[in-house]
Formats: C-alpha cells, sequence, structure tokens
C-alpha cells in the first residue's frame, strides 16, 4: 500500500540524515582540529556530543515529511534545516554546559554550525528525491489507473505529482459513465477538460486493466455502489491489482467528519471534541481556577470600588447588572456584569451600538477596556462560565440566530466564556448581518473542535492585548 510506501521513504530519509550529519560531524572535526582524538577521553567525550546532536535533529524532525524537489519547495526545506540545527545544538551546548566541559573546541562548534546547516537542507531537500528514484525504479514503479469523475481526478492530481517519487505514475482515468470516455480501447484522451487520459468507463474495467498493464487502482468515486464496488474488488483481486478508495466522507456528508474505532466498532463523526477527555476537562477548570480565585480576592474588591465611585457620580444604581443567558447544554444562568447603562435602559433585548444613549459616559470607557466583565469571574468560580469559551448570549438573540445558521447550537457544547477565539479575531460587539454571526460562530466551533492548553494560552495573552489595546469593535 502507498502507505507503506510512504512510511518507509520517511524512515529511509531520516536514517539517511542522521548517517550523513554524524559523517559531517566527525569528517568537519578532523579538518577543523586537523586530526582525532589528541586528548585521552575524546573520543568518548564527542561520541557523547555526535549522539544528543542527533537526538536534537530528532526531535526536530517529529511528524515532519520528506520534502520533494520539483514540489518540495525550497522554503520549507530551509525552514525545516534550520529548526533540526537549532534543537541539535541547544541539545549539544546543554550537554556542555552540563559537564561544564572546557575543553571541547568552541571554534569547532561554531564553524560546524553552517556545515551542519548545509548538510541538513543537502538531506531534506536533494537525498529523498534521490533514494525515491532509487528505491523505486524498475518492475517497482506502480501503474496507476483512477476510477471516478473528472472533477474528482482534478482533486487528488497534486497528490499523485507528489507520490510520483515514491514510484506511483498514473495511466488514466476510468470514468462511471461512457459519456465521459471513449471505450475500452485503452489509448485514452484528454476528453471533457481531464487531467488524465480517459481510459474508458467502468463497465469495461477488466479489459482496461489488462490492456494498460494497471497495477493499483484508485477508486475516487464511493457513490458507485456496494455491488460496483465488491466487482471492482473482485476484479482487482483476480488480475493481481492493488486497489485503494479515496476516503472523501465529507463530499457525501457535506460536512467536515471523522473516523475512529471504539471497542472493536469503527465510526464516522462529524467533528472532533477533545473537551470530552476528562484529563482536558480537569486541566480546563484547574486553570480557570487558578486565575479565577485571585481574580476575584484581590482584582475584584478594588474594582467593585472604583466603579461604585463613578456610578455614584454619573448614574446610581446597583453596581452589578444580572442578565439571564444560555449556558452550556441550553441551560440558563444569570451573568454578572458592572453596569455601564442608565438604570432605566429600555429594551433589555437590544444590542449597545456605538453611540449608544443608555450607556453613560464612564461605562463607554469601562465597556471598551473590558473592565465591565470582571464580574464574571464569578461565574467562573461557580461552574456556569469558563474564562475562554464562546460568549452566552440572551435566549431571544439565540432564537434568531439558530435561524440563521443551524449549526449555532453546537456551540452550547461547551461551558461559555468570558472571552474567546472570536472576541481575539475582532468578531465583537454589534452583529448587523447574518454573516457576522457566522463568523462568530465558526470561530467558536472551530475552538470546540481544536482545543488545546495552548491555544487556550494564546487566547489568553491575545484578550490581554486587546484590553490594553482595544479594536474599533469594542464598544
Amino acid at each position: 500500500m502507498i502507505i507503506n510506501r510512504s512510511m518507509g521513504m520517511r524512515s529511509f530519509s531520516l536514517l539517511s540524515l542522521l548517517a550523513l550529519v554524524t559523517l559531517s560531524f566527525w569528517g568537519w572535526l578532523y579538518l577543523w582540529e586537523g586530526g582525532l582524538f589528541s586528548e585521552a577521553g575524546s573520543l568518548q567525550k564527542y561520541l557523547l556530543y555526535n549522539e544528543f546532536l542527533l537526538v536534537g535533529i530528532l526531535f526536530g524532525a517529529r511528524g515532519s515529511r520528506p520534502v520533494y524537489g520539483p514540489h518540495g519547495k525550497f522554503l520549507e526545506a530551509v525552514r525545516r534545516s534550520s529548526s533540526q540545527a537549532v534543537l541539535g545544538l541547544f541539545a549539544v551546548f546543554g550537554v556542555v554546559f552540563a559537564l561544564q566541559d572546557t575543553g571541547v573546541s568552541r571554534s569547532f562548534i561554531f564553524s560546524y554550525i553552517p556545515f551542519l546547516t548545509l548538510t541538513l537542507l543537502f538531506c531534506n531537500y536533494l537525498v529523498p528525491n534521490w533514494l525515491g528514484s532509487w528505491a523505486f525504479s524498475g518492475n517497482r514503479k506502480e501503474r496507476v489507473a483512477l476510477a471516478g469523475t473528472v472533477e474528482q481526478a482534478e482533486q487528488i492530481k497534486p497528490w499523485l505529482e507528489r507520490k510520483g517519487l515514491l514510484g506511483m505514475r498514473t495511466v488514466g482515468l476510468v470514468c462511471p459513465s461512457p459519456a465521459n470516455g471513449n471505450g475500452a480501447n485503452g489509448n485514452g484522451y484528454h476528453g471533457n477538460g481531464s487531467p488524465l487520459p480517459v481510459l474508458g468507463n467502468i463497465d469495461a474495467i477488466g479489459d482496461i486493466l489488462k490492456k494498460s498493464s494497471i497495477t493499483q487502482l484508485i477508486v475516487l468515486d464511493l457513490s458507485l455502489g456496494p455491488e460496483q464496488l465488491s466487482k471492482l474488488t473482485q476484479l482487482c483481486d483476480g488480475a493481481a491489482v492493488r486497489m485503494l478508495a479515496l476516503h472523501d466522507l465529507d463530499s457525501y456528508f457535506r460536512h467536515t467528519t471523522m473516523t475512529f474505532e471504539d471497542d472493536g466498532m469503527r465510526f464516522i463523526g462529524m467533528r472532533d471534541e477533545p473537551l470530552e477527555s476528562p484529563v482536558n476537562r480537569i486541566i480546563k477548570r484547574v486553570t480557570d481556577l487558578v486565575i479565577a480565585v485571585p481574580v476575584v480576592i484581590l482584582v475584584l474588591p478594588v474594582t467593585t470600588l472604583f466603579v461604585w465611585i463613578i456610578q455614584r457620580l454619573q448614574s446610581p444604581g446597583p453596581v452589578f447588572f444580572g442578565q439571564m443567558r444560555v449556558g452550556m447544554l441550553g441551560r440558563p444562568f444569570k451573568m454578572l456584569k458592572y453596569r455601564t447603562m442608565h438604570v432605566n435602559r429600555g429594551d433589555e433585548a437590544r444590542q449597545a451600538s456605538k453611540r449608544d444613549e443608555r450607556i453613560y459616559a464612564a461605562g463607554r470607557w469601562l465597556r471598551k477596556l473590558s473592565i465591565d466583565e470582571l464580574p464574571q469571574f464569578i461565574n467562573v468560580l461557580k461552574g456556569e462560565m469558563s474564562i475562554i469559551g464562546p460568549r452566552p448570549h440572551l435566549e431571544k438573540h439565540e432564537e434568531l440566530w439558530i435561524r440563521a445558521m443551524r449549526k449555532y447550537v453546537i456551540r452550547r457544547f461547551i461551558r461559555p466564556g468570558i472571552t474567546g477565539e472570536a472576541q481575539v479575531k475582532g468578531l465583537r460587539g454589534e452583529i448587523h448581518t447574518e454573516a457576522d454571526i457566522q463568523k462568530r460562530v465558526e470561530a467558536d466551533i472551530h475552538y470546540l473542535e481544536n482545543w488545546s492548553f495552548t491555544l487556550d494560552c494564546t487566547i489568553l495573552l491575545k484578550t490581554v492585548q486587546q484590553c490594553i489595546s482595544p479594536p474599533q469593535s469594542a464598544y
């Protein structure tokens, strides 16, 4: 299967990289020092540095893929090589510092940096090309045919080009409809804007496999149905042809999907939800408490007194303003804020606008700097909110926005937040059009599906930055 070729090439490329880096290390040491092992124990010392250099490079290579020359984006190869060089040298300097080794040649290490970077660039950019040409030459090459529509072939063509160095040579396209092909003569032609020669239609697949010497068939169209797919499977098995089917469930559901296995059963899900893990929920809750407790104990008393004085001067009335909002799983709760509007403010469901006459003078400043949101840390302590999550809305607003965007209610899967991904992207303030709510909901769903502690920290830092320098949409 192609995945085995890909994984094998990654391992092959990585082993070649480690071997060439080791060769460059000892070769440069020999050239720079004019020889090796002039001092007792130098062999063991430099062996240790070589090992940690390779460990650092391995760490930098995690999750990376070989960069193929013509399609490989030279700048990406430079970036990866630089990252590996930095991590490798960081590991070496860490050992030097830990051992307090004053005998190691600093001039050798610093002079080796550009040579190491060039070696890594050579290994990341050129070596995979040569290894692929050697490993998949001759009878190791695959003659690939696609079974699907012209549009599907167009979508997969860039992937096929990238796999050319894995011995994948695409011969042509087999269309599901006779109108898209030219029969089963095997000659093929670029018809109907096809990016590949059209070999014929799916009914003549048996003859096409033989006449075109196909060794691998990639089925792009699962809508062919179980009978046709079963027939293709039997034909491929009988003709010693490898068969793959493109996982394109997103197009059938018209929704992003994910597949997973649980207790021997395989499922298709509509989205990943990291916060369904108890461990992740505990991490998020502990983070909320670590931040909320000091704010409630140390900050809120000071800010409450400050806001109370302002209100006595400009708009007497209660310090806090509580409003029913929709929380996690649609449960209502009373969200707290410092009151920034006059007591007789009229319609509660009316959104605050830029020049809203209901807001007293200092209240505009409190809203712009988000100081009015600080009492919501009490909601965080009560477990009604999180520091980071989708902003909670009035039930009346939710009813309107659900009509505008059916996916709106998905944001209820997690606790609402004081700030969120939508807010740090500048999607805050008054909602004027359906596009405004759609952008916010998409940001909220992205947060739901991609939650991580790092993402929370990023949003928190951006929120602090916006409190210091508020965007124009803050009012």
